[in-house]
């Protein structure tokens, strides 16, 4: 499938079509976790979409899948998105190898861009080894790529974990169109990411908290990818809202939905577990946990991944009530997946 743009005319389709916030969509499995659940993964897709969501980030690197059935993950996603909204894939694989062939496949499924980082086989021997190793993969995509640093934290070379004297480099690669900074990230380096490359490509936070900086300051346009619907519904889109009024400049309408996301006080207690900024280690487990609360299909990931305790899942529900919505029943739905359990399927007892 052809993409809607040449690698020369990537960064300004982005900047006219790249708005609005970004949802990650992670696999579903059977109950027994053998094999996809396409059926499951096709659910979430719509919800996503009926979240306000303009790009689905297709996530297969929070759960051990084999590179076929990350392929076949993609295009399942693709299949049903059917041109609807944007769709990137999450470039975190085991090796460089793998990072080029699964957005090869993702371009001729149907996507448009990668989230590209480094893989999990790689530690650079000099910060110009590591340009040099970024742009390969670079050279060898036609999609449009948002730069992702926050997997491979080199502190050797600067204390914010990444050599910031070649991100301007990185943005001038002509399908390098945006860049994600990892959630969480100071603000400090928040800003001297806008100020270094905010004029050559899309830079974006993901935290709400920090658009109220990035968004009137910097003009950040897109936000992502974030687990969006953990906090939201479709009929009551309060992230997107958020995100909208603060680009129109409504701070007061954009300061009501932030309190109203303040009131979950307790659905950090299940995330305490693994510190993702340090580890690298998503905790898709508990993003899909909290899906399923709000309308997703939900399902357990396979090995390695957390387990999510009884006291953990408490906790994000206690907050979902707080927030004013009431999370699904019951959670044997969520541990076989919504479409599974549809169909007849249980846990099993012994």
């Amino acid at each position: 499938m052809a993409l809607p743009f040449t690698k020369s005319e990537a960064k300004q389709w982005a900047k006219e079509n790249f708005i609005g916030l970004e949802a990650p969509i992670f696999p579903s499995f059977t109950p027994d976790l053998s094999e996809l659940d396409e059926d499951g993964i096709r659910w979430d897709v719509n919800h996503i979409i009926a979240n306000g969501m303009v790009s689905i980030l297709i996530a297969p690197e929070g759960t051990g899948m084999t590179q076929e059935e990350r392929k076949r993950f993609v295009s399942i996603v693709n299949d049903e998105v059917a041109g609807r909204v944007h769709t990137s894939i999450s470039t975190l694989m085991d090796t460089v190898e793998q990072n080029i062939d699964i957005m090869q496949h993702h371009e001729k499924t149907g996507g448009t861009m990668a989230m590209l980082g480094h893989p999990i086989m790689y530690d650079p021997e000099s910060v110009e080894e590591l340009y040099r190793n970024y742009k390969y993969m670079c050279d060898n995509t036609n999609l449009a790529l948002v730069f992702y640093p926050g997997r491979l934290k080199v502190k050797r070379w600067d204390p914010s974990g990444w050599p910031m004297e070649i991100l301007p480099r990185i943005a001038d690669i002509p399908n390098v169109v945006a860049m994600k900074i990892q959630g969480g990230a100071s603000l400090t380096y928040v800003i001297e990411c806008f100020h270094l490359v905010g004029e050559q490509i899309l830079v974006a936070d993901p935290m709400p908290s920090s658009w109220f900086t990035t968004i009137p300051n910097y003009g950040q346009q897109w936000a992502g990818a974030g687990p969006f619907y953990s906090s939201q519904t479709p009929e009551d889109q309060r992230n997107v809202k958020l995100f909208n009024a603060l680009r129109r400049g409504d701070i007061d309408e954009a300061l009501k939905y932030h309190w109203m996301a303040a009131k979950n006080v307790t659905g950090g207690a299940a995330f305490a577990n693994v510190n993702y900024p340090e580890t690298g280690i998503l905790v898709a487990f508990a993003d899909k946990y909290a899906h399923w609360c709000l309308g997703g299909n939900g399902g357990l990931l396979r090995q390695p991944t957390g387990r999510l305790y009884d006291y953990q899942r408490q906790a994000i529900r206690n907050g979902i009530r707080a927030m004013g919505f009431e999370p699904r029943e019951p959670e044997e739905e969520y541990f076989v997946g919504r479409m599974n359990y549809a169909k007849g399927a249980r846990l099993k007892r012994y």
